[in-house]
């Protein structure tokens, strides 16, 4: 099923390392969902870090991963990784509420088809892809240890999440934030906050309500679908038995409908209200690892500037990994 989906600022340092080793090597351990963005505090050493922040963190850690994986004998560029931006970075994970942005962007098969275009044409998955299995499998370890083993932490979905104190992800993460359970601690919490917020809001009887209305208007629209995610899945059989142009034409008709019946019922009104009761409850609930993994960044921030300077002319290339390429 198809699922658009917005890059989180405050998820985007934790997230880049693991998205790059889960794309490389089929990663280890469970992977983590996006958190909801933290209320706005005041600028300073305790207050959130700004989405120029946390380019500058997830780019200081892909150039100390590049150092280590190069001191390890394997080459690993620093690449910026590729995500929705901007306006097509919106997300609806209650279903599709906008009417304008569907027209222009459908459920957003146009953006992931660039996406994957950019991960396949990502050096360092072309790269991994083209090791012996047992080259891949030592290059796996040097990044990410041999096994998820020292570090665990229980998320708030229920999930214990665990990864290896070993590894060059291991390495660059103790580098910058020094405490490297008490960072991987508030990384699994408040990445893990978004998709308890949106479970909680589908349990609950008014959204229920208000998707059985939302049904009623597709079924008068001629699209039988139950849930927001039964016209999503329909949407992506489009993409599997459609030419692009074909499947974005239908895909964009489908989202429309669905917005369209989302603004003339209490859909988005009620899923809208629910996100945010549900949202500040959460960070009610979190506050101190949520101000935790503030105060982690912040005290990182000075390093990851002279490791990856955010004004550097170099920032939108790659970098190589200790000039051991061939």
């Amino acid at each position: 099923m198809r699922r658009h989906r917005a890059t989180a600022a405050t998820a985007a340092t934790a997230a880049a390392t693991g998205l790059v080793a889960a794309l490389l090597l089929g990663g280890c351990g469970a992977a983590t969902g996006g958190g909801p963005a933290p209320r706005p505090a005041p600028a300073g050493p305790s207050g959130e870090p700004g989405p120029e922040d946390l380019r500058v963190l997830a780019r200081a850690e892909q150039v100390l991963i590049s150092r280590c994986m190069g001191a390890r004998g394997f080459p690993y560029e620093v690449t910026e990784v590729a995500g929705a931006s901007g306006e097509a970075a919106r997300s609806f994970p209650y279903g599709v509420d906008d009417v304008a942005w569907a027209r222009a962007h459908g459920y957003g098969g146009r953006e992931e088809r660039r996406m994957a275009q950019a991960r396949q044409a990502d050096p360092n998955q072309r790269y991994f892809q083209g090791l012996s299995p047992s080259a891949r499998a030592a290059a796996r370890t040097a990044l990410m240890g041999s096994s998820p083993v020292g570090l665990s932490v229980k998320a708030p979905t229920g999930m214990t999440i665990t990864a290896s104190t070993e590894g060059c992800i291991a390495e660059a993460e103790r580098t910058l934030y020094g405490d490297l359970k008490g960072w991987f601690r508030v990384k699994v919490v408040t990445m893990n906050l978004r998709p308890v917020r949106e479970a909680r809001v589908r349990e609950d009887q008014r959204y229920a309500d208000a998707v059985r209305q939302w049904a009623a208007c597709m079924r008068a629209a001629g699209r039988p679908y139950a849930t927001p995610d039964e016209s999503r899945q329909a949407a992506a059989r489009y993409a599997e038995s459609l030419p692009a142009p074909e499947a974005d034409a239908a895909e964009t008709a489908l989202a429309v409908t669905e917005a369209t019946c989302a603004t003339g019922t209490p859909l988005a009104q009620v899923s809208q209200a629910l996100d945010r009761t549900y949202g500040e409850r959460l960070r009610a609930e979190h506050r101190e690892e949520i101000a935790e993994r503030w105060r982690f960044q912040n005290a990182a921030l000075p390093m990851a500037r002279r490791i990856a300077p955010p004004s550097s002319p170099d920032s939108g290339k790659t970098e190589t990994s200790g000039g051991s390429h061939a």
